[in-house]
């Protein structure tokens, strides 16, 4: 050993304590970025004893010190961050093991990061980097997420409208009794119009028991008539029991059928009580909502109150995420060619991989207490090694200012 290899040895300490340092200043600047992944310094001694040869036997008993230590690299976390709430539909978290998949300039890059929104073009995009998230098809054909922002619904105009409730069945006290109305009923033309409908509803039972004859009005017009009848029972009479009303729209007509199987007609007095109980039927829907579910699933809500399911979100798995290169924004990508490192494509929930939530995000690793704590470790490390470093200095002095006075 030389009498420079404590100052060499301790130089070594002072870098890669420095560079440790770096990786740590790192970790906690990155505190508040979601889905970043903490790293962990691996340091390696330098020692190497020096061997020796007698007798044909070879010794590996130290008899120089250490060369110092190296750093070798870094280990990055991967455990799961903590989850934060927001309030936008489109911020997604993994709750569970795997990564959004993500093209950015037509490379593939993997993330945790879920701060996810759609640009003017409909594409779900990182709302950080631009770069587009990939859904996944049968046949594991990873395609843009996207959601036209002007899809609509088509209507569906009313074909049945159904009615329930009494119509009282006590004889009229005149010849002309006043007609028992229900008025605001709401249907769709085949246009997508909302019209307001009113049946009128005329007791005929002086005429033939059970009967009623039935006008149908829109702005107090009459489009349609009909009658009905109920049998002793109160229930309604087979082949009397519906009357079809036909609605022009244009150059377009729809036939709506009123049916009244969920009416009864018995004796309550003067009083009905009949009135509608359900109408099928939507207007145009124009795209209000865009939500993800846990499963990675668009629902695509419409003002017609549709409900639509979408594409779904790719998520990739990885057998050593360790092999994944950090190219920033949270965002890796991988660098092997070797089949075990590349990424396996699945759906949330399924195949071992975690469930979405929506407006949440997953933030970064990052042990605050624990990147102090190794503050202090390194910050003391490097006191030592600076303090080695002095010491052989002074005894270098030392040994040059004895051997200058002989």
């Amino acid at each position: 050993m030389t009498a420079f290899s404590s100052i060499y040895t301790s130089l070594t300490g002072l870098f890669s304590f420095t560079r440790a340092l770096n990786t740590v200043s790192d970790n906690v600047a990155n505190l508040n970025t979601p889905g970043f992944k903490s790293n962990d310094v691996l340091f390696r001694d330098l020692g190497l004893s020096d061997t020796s040869v007698g007798d044909g036997v070879i010794s590996r008993e130290p008899i120089a010190s250490g060369n110092g230590v190296e750093l070798r690299g870094t280990v990055r976390r991967f455990a799961q961050g903590d989850f934060q709430g927001t309030s936008s539909a489109t911020d997604l978290a993994i709750d569970g093991n795997g990564f959004f998949v993500v093209r950015q300039d037509q490379t593939q890059r993997y993330t945790r990061a879920g701060q996810f929104t759609f640009n003017t073009d409909g594409y779900l995009v990182d709302a950080a980097t631009g770069a587009r998230t990939q859904a996944l098809a049968n046949g594991n054909q990873l395609s843009d997420f996207r959601v036209l922002p002007t899809q609509t619904r088509p209507p569906v105009p009313t074909s049945l409208v159904t009615f329930t409730s009494n119509l009282s069945s006590t004889p009229p006290n005149t010849p002309n009794p006043t007609p028992f109305s229900v008025g605001n009923i709401q249907v769709v033309d085949a246009a997508g119009n909302t019209r307001t409908l009113t049946a009128n509803f005329t007791n005929n039972s002086a005429v033939t028991p059970g009967s009623w004859l039935v006008t149908i009005d829109e702005q107090n017009v009459q489009i349609a008539s009909g009658e009905i009848r109920f049998q002793g029972t109160g229930s309604p009479a087979v082949g009397f029991n519906t009357i079809d009303v036909s609605l022009p729209a244009g150059a377009n007509q729809s036939t709506i059928t009123l049916n009244f199987d969920g009416a009864t007609s018995f004796s309550t007095g003067s009083t009905s009580t009949l009135q509608v109980g359900t109408a099928n039927g939507t207007q145009l829907g124009v795209l209000t909502q865009v939500t993800i579910d846990r499963q990675g699933i668009a629902q695509l809500v419409f003002s017609n109150g549709d409900t639509v399911a979408g594409q779904r979100l790719a998520l990739a798995s990885f057998a050593d995420p360790q092999s994944l290169a950090e190219v920033g924004a949270s965002s890796f990508e991988v660098i092997s060619d070797a089949a075990i490192d590349q990424p396996q494509f699945g759906f949330a929930t399924e195949g071992g991989l975690g469930q979405l939530r929506s407006s949440n995000i997953e933030l970064a690793n990052v042990n605050l207490s624990q990147e102090f704590s190794n503050i202090i470790v390194l910050q003391r490390a490097f006191q030592g090694s600076s303090q080695v470093l002095n010491v052989s200095s002074q005894l270098l002095e030392q040994l040059y200012n004895n051997l200058a006075a002989r």
